[in-house]
């Protein structure tokens, strides 16, 4: 049986482009829920999920990052 990947959605907000605006979590964002907060800097959130094995799509304002389970 194939596992779904875990999927985080991070957007900048409009107010401050270096803030979290919005996110959506698909499956678990662990170890990193702590930096994924609306208004916590974009760029701590961005490198715990780099440091636990999430690979990074970005596209302006909005990050995907992917992880296989």
């Amino acid at each position: 049986m194939a596992s779904f990947p875990d999927v985080v959605i991070i957007v900048r907000s409009k107010k401050n482009f270096a803030n979290i605006g919005r996110i959506r979590i698909i499956g678990s964002a662990k170890p990193c829920q702590r930096f994924i907060k609306v208004g916590a800097p974009v760029k701590d959130a961005v490198l715990c999920l780099l440091q636990h094995g999430f690979t990074i799509v970005e596209q302006g304002n909005v990050g995907v990052f992917f992880r296989n389970r």
